[in-house]
Order: C-alpha cells, then sequence, then structure tokens
C-alpha cells in the first residue's frame, strides 16, 4: 500500500510522535509512506526517522482552497489511504480526500475531548471519513453513533527502551544517592501535562524524595518558580530534552502521569515497557492499560485530578519495596502482551486496507 498522512500540529508532541512511528513501522513491512505536515518542526524529526515529509498546511476549517490544494497533491500521489492524524484537520482534509478519489481515509483520535459536536464534524465523520481509529477503549463510545461499525481502538505500541548509559549514571550525574527514591516524568512542559500537579505531589512527600522531569516547553520558568516556592527545587532536577529514554526511566522508581487531558501517554507506555510502575490521573487509555491481570497484580495504579491523591498513591508505591517490584514485572508484561509494535501494526494494516 501507499498510505499518505497529515498531522496539523505545530508542535512535535505525542500524537506527532506516535503517528511517525507507525508510518516508520508501516515502511518497514514494505509499505511507501509519506506524511504530509503544517510545520518544519514536525517535518524534520520524522525525516530524521527516515521517513518522507513535506509542508503542506492546513490551516482553520473556513481554509477551504487548503482543502482544494491538498486535494491536488493527493491526485498527483494517488495513494491508496489517507489518514488524518489530527481531529481539527478531518473537515479538510477529508474534504480534500473525497475531491482526490482516495480509495479510503482514516481518523486518529486520540483525546477524550476529541468528539464531533457540531453539524460540520459530524458530517465530516458520517461521509468524509471511512473509517474511525481511537488509541483508548473508553473513546470509542462517542464515535459509535457517528460511524457505527466503523471504529477500531487501536492503542499505541512502543519498543522496549534501550540505556545508552550505565546502570546509575544518571543519578550520579544528578546527585541523587542510589538508594534515594525517585519519581519522575517525561512530557511536554505545556500546560495541558499538569507538571505542577507533580509538583505539588512531590512537596507533600518526604524530604528525601527526589523528582525527575524531563523535557522542554512554555510551562519550564513557571515550574521552577513553583519548585522553589515551595522549597523542593533542591530536589527537582529538570533535565529539559532528553533523548535516551531509557536512561531517564532507569533513574526512576515511580513513573507519574498528571495530565488534565492526554491521549494514550506514549512516555507512559515506555515506563511500562522498561518495567517502571505508573501512577497516574484518570485520562484517555490510562484505566485499560494499568489495570490488573489475571494475577491481580496491576502495573500502575490511576487516581483522582487532585495532587494530593496523586500524593498518596505515589507514597503507596514508593514506601513497598515488594509492592514495586510485583507492578514493574506486571508493567513489562502488559506491555509486550498488549503494546507490541507487531501487534498494533497487524492491526492498522486490516484498517488500511479495508479488511
Amino acid at each position: 500500500m501507499f498510505i499518505v498522512a497529515h498531522v496539523g500540529a505545530r508542535v512535535w508532541g505525542g500524537a506527532e510522535r506516535a503517528v511517525s512511528a507507525l508510518l516508520d513501522g508501516l515502511q518497514s513491512r514494505g509499505h511507501r509512506v509519506l506524511l504530509l505536515c503544517n510545520d518544519p518542526v514536525v517535518a524534520e524529526p520524522a525525516r530524521a526517522r527516515r521517513l518522507p515529509a513535506e509542508i503542506l498546511p492546513l490551516g482553520g476549517d473556513a481554509s477551504v482552497h487548503h482543502a482544494a490544494r491538498l486535494a491536488r497533491r493527493l491526485r498527483d500521489l494517488k495513494p491508496d489511504a489517507l489518514l488524518v492524524g489530527m481531529f481539527k484537520k478531518v473537515w479538510l482534509a477529508g474534504l480534500a480526500g473525497r475531491m482526490a478519489g482516495v480509495p479510503r481515509t482514516v481518523s486518529r483520535i486520540g483525546l477524550e475531548s476529541d468528539v464531533p459536536r457540531n453539524a460540520k464534524y459530524r458530517f465530516a465523520f458520517r461521509r468524509l471519513v471511512d473509517h474511525v481509529v481511537v488509541v483508548a477503549e473508553r473513546l470509542a463510545p462517542a464515535y459509535a453513533s457517528y460511524v457505527p461499525g466503523r471504529v477500531s481502538v487501536i492503542p499505541n505500541a512502543v519498543h522496549v527502551p534501550e540505556r545508552r548509559l550505565p546502570e546509575g549514571a544518571l543519578r550520579a550525574s544528578l546527585g541523587i544517592a542510589p538508594d534515594a527514591l525517585v519519581v519522575g516524568a517525561i512530557a511536554r512542559l505545556a500546560a495541558q501535562k499538569r507538571l505542577d500537579r507533580l509538583l505539588d505531589a512531590v512537596a507533600r512527600l518526604p524530604e528525601a524524595v527526589h523528582c525527575v522531569i524531563a523535557g522542554e516547553g512554555p510551562c519550564e520558568g513557571d515550574l521552577r518558580a513553583q519548585a522553589a516556592a515551595r522549597g523542593i527545587a533542591g530536589r527537582v532536577h529538570f533535565l529539559g530534552y532528553h533523548g535516551d529514554v531509557a536512561d531517564v526511566l532507569g533513574a526512576l522508581d515511580v513513573f507519574a502521569v498528571t495530565s488534565q487531558q492526554e491521549g494514550m501517554s506514549n512516555a507512559m507506555l515506555e515506563a511500562l515497557a522498561a518495567g517502571v510502575p505508573v501512577v497516574s490521573t484518570p485520562v484517555s487509555g490510562t484505566e485499560e492499560a494499568l489495570r490488573a491481570g489475571t494475577d491481580g497484580v496491576a502495573p500502575g495504579m490511576v487516581v483522582d485530578f487532585d495532587d494530593g491523591a496523586v500524593a498518596g498513591a505515589l507514597r503507596t508505591v514508593l514506601e513497598d519495596r515488594a509492592l514495586r517490584a510485583a507492578m514493574g514485572t506486571a508493567a513489562a508484561n502488559r506491555a509486550a502482551r498488549d503494546f507490541s509494535f507487531p501487534r498494533m501494526l497487524d492491526r492498522w494494516e486490516q484498517v488500511l486496507a479495508g479488511r
């Protein structure tokens, strides 16, 4: 197959990483792929993965001329399927796909808030999209009435992260003792991620507990100021962008997701694959990813949107070494069973081919 995907964001976030990883996997199986995007901030890291990428922006819903331009490009390319990677672009991209006569248009939905609330989007999903893929079970019911029989649940997938540094090296570089307890997160430092909630939770934990945050974004200054104001700046370590995810995860005892809104978090799945227990707020996909297995052991805990609840769950996991070990084993097993790349690619191939 020849699959063209469009991602309309202007940040290199979780959805953009997930779509690029999917295209990379499809390419490794012999399919032709092309990523169209709005901004070089998405095209450049995609090209670094050896994915062909072009800049072809889609603006707001009134930019019908952008849909016409995309349709012309699609007529030239003649893809077998068009994958729309961003909810807000489904109207224009779906219209372009129909204008170009693309055999199959598939929309990927990653956020629980992405639902067709107005008539234009309901029309787009009913008439311009052939199939909808949601990344978590709890997202599916919102689309059942719009595209009955045309909704699939395909979670994101991750590879087991590989360490670059010797065990303990990152902790040592940060001045964290080998036996210290460490919580942390890997995320864009954006308001949606609510890392302020994580810092408030850390402030409730014993003074010996450290926090490691890897990522960059517009909220870094505010988060550093918050850590100083709460008197925890000395045990909160901001790493900035850190390409070696496994080294960060290897330094943690518990991984935290404190977002207010989130898709199936790629960073959370990487933590599971690395055997790190997770504490998460109840955002999209976490309840199914962190549910207990047949042995009754869960790979993580889902808690309310409250720093006290987050702190309580972190304390429970941190203070019980045996529980951490059992949860870590359950995490690695869950990732291998439910979030493997071969399984994800098999299911995406079926959807994109219309089988």
